[in-house]
């Protein structure tokens, strides 16, 4: 495969229906090969092709689903919303969804990488932008009525956060929103604590394109991104979701008046993990958690094996509660190259992948 040759996974029957399944008839599903996002999937241990892309796919979809809600409480709907900008966009794993909403030409896409750019404007047919490590290179011409930055503001370092977030916000239109997330103090490493600033960094990350430096990993505290959000926008309205973004990342929106009354009720990603598998006997055992919103019973969990169920629990208990959950089923018909699923199903239907693997390196 040429470096920058696309490819589809949807090549693949299963993968394409799972991506049938999210409900986005029409998507354009090729990747770019030097998609960060889907090669961070691919990176972890013994996980194939098919169960990268599968959860590259969820991704992008859950991140898409929560702007347009957002969207939906400020203006109706997605689609009534003006123009939108995906800043720090990668190679699309958001914007494709988006693009699905949105009329293509009313979506703009700013990326430090040309590669990405090219790709987005070919693929997508977007306006696209290439940026650069200051503030001041992005010459997006706003405003905007929503600005998206996920997974940007949880690399940045002090200064950079703060100059981003106020260039972020200069391109929001009058009653618009900006949307971004960070890391919370959550998933700070074991033992590891927030200095008083409220804000840590390391000068590490997944890519390998920008110094660490200037895009590493940040973990910062609501107490820290409010007093940053009142400087670069006095008049705005700062909303804080914590783990609001696909269940991983804490979600904030900066809102500009006119506003509509209340806070947009996000429909929220269910908590949970695998915490121990095996292969013994012929059959598969494997026990985790999962944990839905506050004011929901415990969720679902179900075992998907490709395209079919093999064995589901319902969500019993108190609203909020945390559930243990095991599973024990055969492997006899499950390939080895199968990918399956174990998914938390919130109350309101929303699933979280919590395991996607197959048989092969257990066998």
């Amino acid at each position: 495969m040429a470096s920058d040759a696309p490819f589809d996974p949807c090549a693949s029957a299963q993968v394409a229906d799972f991506v049938r399944g999210l409900g986005s008839p029409g998507l354009e599903t090729r990747i770019h090969p030097l998609d960060e996002m889907y090669r961070f999937e691919l990176a972890a241990p013994h996980r194939t092709a098919d169960a990268a892309a599968i959860r590259y796919f969820a991704a992008g979809h859950a991140i898409a689903r929560t702007v347009s809600e957002l969207a939906a409480w400020r203006y109706g709907s997605v689609g009534a919303a003006g123009r939108l900008l995906d800043f720090a966009s990668g190679f699309g794993r958001t914007t494709r969804f988006l693009a699905r909403a949105l009329p293509a030409p009313r979506i703009t896409v700013a990326e430090i990488d040309a590669r990405a750019v090219r790709f987005q404007a070919e693929t997508f047919g977007v306006d696209a932008l290439v940026c650069g490590h200051d503030p001041a290179s992005l010459a997006a011409c706003g405003p905007f009525d929503l600005v998206v930055a996920a997974s940007l503001f949880s690399h940045l370092p002090a200064g950079r956060f703060e100059a981003w977030l106020a260039r972020l916000a200069a391109l929001v239109a009058p009653g618009g929103l900006l949307v971004f997330s960070t890391h919370g103090e959550r998933l700070l490493p074991a033992a590891a604590r927030l200095p008083p600033s409220g804000i840590a960094f390391e000068p590490h990350s997944e890519t390998e394109r920008l110094p660490g430096e200037e895009y590493g990993t940040a973990w910062v505290s609501p107490e820290f991104v409010g007093p940053v959000s009142a400087s670069v926008a006095p008049d705005g309205r700062l909303l804080f979701y914590e783990d609001g973004l696909c269940g991983a990342q804490d979600l904030y929106v900066l809102a500009r008046p006119p506003l509509p009354p209340g806070a947009p009720r996000l429909v929220r990603d269910p908590m949970g993990a695998l915490e121990w598998a095996a292969v013994e006997n012929g059959k598969v055992r494997a026990r985790g958690w999962a944990r839905g919103a506050a004011d929901e019973r415990p969720p679902d969990v179900r075992v998907v094996a490709g395209g079919t169920l093999v064995v589901a629990s319902p969500g019993e208990g108190p609203p909020g509660a945390r559930r243990e959950w095991l599973f024990e089923f055969p492997i006899d018909g499950i390939p080895p190259d199968r990918v399956i699923r174990i998914e938390a199903v919130s109350a309101r239907g929303i699933p979280r992948l919590l395991v996607t693997e197959t048989l092969g390196p257990y066998l």
